[in-house]
Formats: structure tokens, sequence, C-alpha cells
């Protein structure tokens, strides 16, 4: 059914009619909008929106009625984007890892079976988030129903999903608004991550006071192990109480980049290698 409102039309299609992952579609007298996921790919949903997918996309529209001009693809322009990357790494892995580094510039908030990363920028917010695949889809099992794949499929596997929320958002990170040059575009969440783990160590030897040549590197080691435990390792609490006994005038930037230096260290005297995040960098790049 579609009714007119003025200069834009509503278009109401009845459950059974509608594509499952086709949210919204809006008609105007220049343009048409589209609320879509990528369940609307059904056996395809694994693989996304990609240039591979565009000839489905396309015929499960016009098989719903929705028949559109054949370069609709190539002038569309979104207002907003999710990019996700399946790796095989186990979500308990890498919750545990990330548990033992402090990203700047994100809030981090952890669940059971999810940790999400959201950038402090006030004006272009991005928000990653890592979580296991499978554990989600048994729990959202309505969700998934008629859709022709086997959740097993997903067994071991943890999803990287990054959501740019507003056009100025998706303009500002990946230089356009275009469908199919952002769909062209490689590595997003690769760039996304090492963005988030920037000045992290990946690896950190077993603490030995002996590295510590000086009663003043002594003393920072100490400064740090006291505020790491004070906070619970919370960057913005450390910078706080800096800020309490600098003064709100001077900057801590310095005495941050000394303490940040030695928290894996505060965190992990025995040492560590964070190898699930490796290999998550490591198959984010392939």
């Amino acid at each position: 059914m579609i009714t007119d409102n003025g200069n834009r039309k509503s278009v109401y299609m009845s459950m059974k009619a509608r594509p499952v992952g086709l949210n919204r579609l809006g008609i105007g007298n220049t343009q048409v909008s589209i609320d879509i996921n990528a369940r609307v790919l059904n056996e395809n949903y694994g693989l996304g929106f990609c240039m591979d997918t565009l000839d489905q996309l396309m015929d499960i529209l016009k098989k719903s009625g929705i028949e559109l001009h054949h370069d609709f693809l190539k002038e569309s322009v979104l207002s907003l984007v999710h990019v996700k990357n399946d790796v095989n790494v186990h979500i308990e892995n890498l919750l545990s890892e990330f548990a033992m580094i402090t990203p700047k510039r994100f809030y981090t908030t952890y669940r059971k079976n999810s940790i999400t990363l959201e950038s402090i920028n006030k004006h272009h917010k991005t928000t990653t988030c890592i979580y296991g695949k499978y554990a989600e889809m048994v729990s959202n099992k309505t969700k998934y129903e008629g859709l022709e794949i086997d959740l097993k499929d997903f067994e071991g596997i943890s999803r990287v999903e990054s959501k740019f929320n507003g056009w100025r958002t998706v303009a500002k990170f990946f230089g356009t608004r275009n469908f199919i040059d952002i769909l062209k575009q490689e590595n997003v969440n690769s760039i996304l991550i090492n963005n988030i783990l920037n000045g992290q160590l990946m690896e950190t030897p077993q603490l030995d006071l002996s590295r510590f040549k000086t009663i003043s590197q002594l003393s920072d080691y100490a400064k740090a192990k006291l505020l790491f435990d004070h906070t619970d390792g919370n960057i913005e609490l450390i910078k706080h109480e800096f800020k309490l006994r600098l003064g709100e005038k001077t900057k801590v930037n310095y005495q941050m980049r000394k303490i940040e230096k030695l928290l894996p260290f505060v965190q992990n005297p025995e040492g560590r290698i964070l190898k699930s995040i490796i290999e998550l960098k490591q198959q984010l790049k392939e």
C-alpha cells in the first residue's frame, strides 16, 4: 500500500511480502530511501553487502515488487554504515586480552559476549563492537528464522562490527557517501582496530626491577602501580588524579606518557603476549 503525504510517499508492505532484513522503504518525488540489512541476502548473509552480492540484492528487491533503475546503486548515498568482518578467534580469548590494555580516546564497555569501543569524538562518533557471533545468533534465534543458514557455521567466530552513524561521520571517515565507493574500500576494520590499539604493547617481558636504573624510574613505576590499583586502571581517572595535584592549567601529557608506558608491567608483572589480538589484527588485514 502507498500513501501520499505531500511530496513524500510511504510504502507499506505486509510482513509476508516484505523480505527479511528490509526494515523501511520510502519513496519521494526524486529519491528512494531504504533501510536494509544483510539478512535480506538469506543464504549469503555471512557475506554481507559486497560487490559479489549486489546483483542478488537488486534481484531480491525486484521480486518484492521494488524495481529500481539499473544505475540506482551507483547513485546511492549512505547515511548509516555498518562494516563487519568475521574472524576465527574465540571471543573469550579476545575479551580476556582486551581487559589487559587501556585504549586511548575510546570508552570501553564489557559484556558477557562482547566488548564495545566507542570513540570519544563528539562530532564524528564511531563504535566498534567485537562479539561472539554464534552466541549472539543463538540468543536471537527469531531474528534469523527463515534464513537458509546453519548457525553452527558461526561457532568459534568473532565478529568485528563498526558503526558509522550519521552522514557527516560517513563522509568524514570514508571521504565519500557513495555506496559503491564505500563497498570498494578495504581494511576498514583493520584501520579502526589499529587506531584503537595505537601505543598498546602486544608483548611485554616479565617484570625485572633491575630495568629501573634510577630512583626516579623506580618512583615512576611505584606511582603507576599506585594509580592503577586506586583507579582500577581507568585512564581518565588517573589523568584526573594528576590534574588535582598539578592544577587545571597545567597539562598532564608528559606525566601520562610515562605512566602509560609502565602500565603493561603493572597489569601483568609476569609478562604477556596478546596472541589472540595479534591474530585478530592479522586476519583483519587479509
